[in-house]
């Protein structure tokens, strides 16, 4: 029902707009002013420069011509933002943590690697080699698991 009155209401708009710019001929008043424009491009620069030094000087001239409310600090409407950033710097902090833990885990998985080649290329292999070969191949598992997680 909402979306019906709204199409209702856009429809009405749209044709009194369009009986405007009928009635009024707008169109043929934008064509023949940028044909003006054309043509005098010196004028239509002064003229659009006036007018912007104009509405600042009125600005200006408004914004000096109020009173302060006896409040002299030009910073009394800004809202604090002190604490969003702290909670800015929290999260770059707690992602520099977590970034510099991803970068030691793959650090610690590297060398569990190198163990685990130096391990599995030792020719003679004991039970215990075999044990150390199957505990840090099942860390590395570990460390590359949670490092795919993390990124």
């Amino acid at each position: 029902m909402v979306a019906r009155k709204e199409s209702k209401v856009t429809r009405w708009f749209r044709i009194i707009l369009w009986r405007l710019f009928v009635r009024w001929k707008i169109r043929e008043r934008i064509a023949l002013a940028n044909k003006w424009a054309d043509e005098h491009r010196g004028d239509t620069m002064l003229i659009t420069v006036g007018c912007l030094l104009f509405s600042l000087i009125v600005g200006a001239f408004l914004a000096l011509g109020t009173e302060n409310e006896g409040n002299d600090n030009f910073m009394s409407g800004v809202e604090p933002v002190e604490s969003l950033f702290q909670g800015m710097q929290q999260i770059q902090n707690a992602k520099a943590y977590q970034v510099a833990q991803l970068n030691e885990m793959a650090r610690k998985g590297q060398v569990l690697k190198h163990e685990l080649d130096s391990l599995v290329n030792l020719s003679p292999k004991t039970h215990e080699d075999s044990l150390m070969i199957v505990s840090k191949y099942k860390q590395l598992e570990l460390i590359v698991n949670n490092l795919e997680k993390g990124q």
